[in-house]
């Protein structure tokens, strides 16, 4: 073999290495360190919006099963535990034999009793208090609407809500606050768009961790429930867009989590958009980043 060709083959064989090195070096990282996880529905809204990406912190509650890729049990429960706190955003897996990993936020720990009253959140047999700030509006809109100028939908409320060039949003005529509205695209069939309005409150939990929350009204359907006691060894999670979030008060879809399907805190947004550019559409790929949500620590 000549000099040139053991050079070629040394080279060759040095970037396999360093790719297997590389491979295992992130495989260890999101293992136990960080994971990133997008948000692909709006129940976190308005907290978290659809096409945000997130680092999940692996460390924050130690290690279990779900720690692993394919969930290898390789752990029976969790190890190195550090108890959740009320009001952490939490990654977990959903029970009842789902394979998604799913966020909502922790509300009640193993002994509260949890209950919905006319809208209002219940811990162990409190009402927690609820500040009104401000109208939020959800846009859905197919992806067909996309490449729009500028389009009029009415609100829930029978209110024109006017989008131009996807951002710039005004109602009856009056600009809106980044702050008050987000644009959701969904790929539903004869589906023309809507503009939910919902009332933006600030809830503050017994411990004092404070948060923002939507709500339609409370008369919806998961607004009025049964008191949960929340069993040994799990936890309750609910939506921040409380309407519209299956979450654990539906008992037959989520219910309660065991501590052993929590994957971790989601710490960080480190990057968003909206979804407005198709794939292909490379040239206008700056368009739809959400510059102002980078970097933003979730709270």
């Amino acid at each position: 073999m000549s000099k040139r060709s053991k050079r070629v083959k040394h080279e060759f064989t040095d970037t396999i290495k360093a790719i297997i090195w590389a491979g295992c070096f992130a495989i260890i990282i999101r293992t136990f360190i960080v994971e990133p996880f997008h948000i692909p529905s709006d129940s976190m809204i308005p907290n978290l919006f659809v096409g945000d990406h997130l680092f999940v912190s692996k460390i924050s509650y130690g290690y279990s099963r779900q720690s692993f890729p394919f969930s290898l049990p390789l752990v029976k429960n969790r190890i190195f535990e550090t108890k959740p706190q009320a009001g952490d955003v939490i990654v977990f897996k959903k029970i009842k034999g789902h394979a998604d990993n799913y966020i909502k936020r922790l509300i009640g720990l193993p002994g509260d009793k949890i209950q919905m009253k006319k809208g209002i959140l219940h811990i162990n047999g409190e009402p927690l208090k609820r500040e009104f700030i401000e109208k939020f509006y959800i846009i859905n809109l197919p992806y067909s609407l996309r490449k729009s100028d500028s389009l009029t939908i009415n609100t829930t409320n029978n209110q024109v809500l006017t989008v131009i060039d996807t951002k710039k949003l005004y109602l009856n005529g009056r600009p809106l606050k980044d702050s008050q509205y987000t644009i959701v695209y969904k790929e539903t069939p004869n589906f023309q768009g809507e503009a939910i309005e919902l009332n933006k409150y600030k809830q503050t939990l017994p411990n004092g961790k404070s948060f923002n929350i939507l709500e339609i009204s409370d008369a919806e359907l998961a607004d009025n429930t049964k008191e949960y006691i929340v069993p040994e060894d799990h936890y309750f999670m609910m939506g921040d867009n409380r309407d519209m979030s299956e979450d654990s008060r539906f008992l037959d879809e989520v219910g309660y989590i065991h501590k052993r399907d929590l994957i971790g805190r989601a710490e960080l947004i480190f990057f968003s958009h909206n979804n407005s550019v198709n794939i292909f559409e490379f040239w206008k790929y700056l368009k739809p980043i959400r510059f102002n949500r980078i970097l933003n620590r979730i709270k």
